[in-house]
């Protein structure tokens, strides 16, 4: 049983990009007119309110020629780039410092910087030209989005909802400490309140963050019922994942079982008992963890887990 449930659990593969050849083609003259620095491009763009476009390159760079040539050579990127951004291209053999302040470390890379010179979005390597306009278009779609949910959560630093909304679009942007940043600022002002915690403690779980992500989480759920509202139970089932993560067997299923005892329907019900039944199986209690399967098929017959569980469920038959 314990064999049978921990191989049908789910396994995260990285994937690997293998290293480019550098090509040998010289450049083609720049036809987009870059600034050359940085400087003067922010006060450009604070002053035009512009975003930036920062191309990091060097003379030795085979790729950045090769962007250079195909990319930014080509008609419509060339439109895109001088209608919506302040363009500046940085040398990184020239210009250590700023590249060192981005921490930029392959080339080329590309960045999408606000006015303020805030990073929005990261390109990095070569990507041809149709590739590039596709997530050109799109970051220039977030780019707005982003600065309208600043401006609303500026404007009014009370509203909760629009303060984790600026948070959650700035931290998918790409920009995970100006994220924490934003929900760190915001429980300065209202302590302890559950939904930034939450809000805060996903990010920081996504981030990687997880020992930092764990403590918010049980702060949530030290808070209670009546003060952590519905965050007190929307922290329970990523504590147990990382509790689970860490092989703090008991502690999951603690947090498990807390969370079952107050839960009595939801689409997190299903994923908590299968949860569960893993913690019993590894410590060897194949009735509690089959009993567990069987109510997750109960409860989600025909979803995820309840799919799963019926194969497991067959397969111990089989046994």
């Amino acid at each position: 049983m314990k064999k049978t449930i921990c191989l049908l659990t789910l396994i995260t593969v990285t994937s690997y990009c293998p290293g480019q050849d550098t090509p040998k083609a010289a450049p083609k003259p720049r036809a987009i007119q870059w600034r050359e620095s940085y400087p003067k491009a922010l006060e450009e763009a604070a002053r035009v309110t512009r975003p930036i476009l920062a191309d990091f390159e060097a003379d030795w760079c085979g790729w950045c020629k090769k962007l250079d040539r195909e990319t930014f050579g080509n008609a419509e990127v060339i439109k895109l780039v001088e209608t919506f951004f302040v363009p500046v291209r940085i040398d990184t053999d020239h210009q250590p410092k700023i590249s060192a302040q981005f921490a930029v470390k392959g080339l080329p890379t590309i960045l999408l910087l606000s006015a303020e010179g805030k990073e929005l979005k990261r390109l990095s390597g070569f990507r041809p030209a149709e590739k590039f306009l596709t997530e050109l278009r799109q970051a220039i779609k977030s780019a707005a989005t982003l600065d309208e949910l600043r401006k609303a959560a500026e404007k009014n630093p009370g509203d909760l909802d629009s303060v984790r909304a600026w948070a959650r679009a700035t931290f998918a942007s790409g920009n995970p400490a100006a994220a924490e940043k934003i929900l760190s600022g915001a429980l300065q002002r209202k302590p302890m309140e559950p939904t930034l915690l939450l809000e805060l403690a996903d990010i920081k779980r996504s981030g990687g963050k997880t020992t930092e992500a764990r403590e918010l989480y049980k702060q949530i759920i030290a808070l209670g019922d009546t003060r952590g509202g519905s965050s007190f139970q929307q922290a329970h089932l990523p504590l147990a994942r990382l509790h689970l993560g860490g092989k703090q067997y008991k502690a999951a299923l603690e947090t498990l079982s807390a969370y079952i005892s107050r839960v009595k329907s939801g689409k997190g019900l299903p994923e908590a008992y299968f949860l569960r039944s893993y913690v019993h199986s590894v410590e060897d209690r194949d009735t509690e963890a089959l009993k567990d399967l069987r109510k997750v098929l109960e409860l989600d017959p025909d979803g995820e887990y309840g799919t799963r569980a019926d194969y497991i469920i067959d397969l111990v038959k089989q046994e």
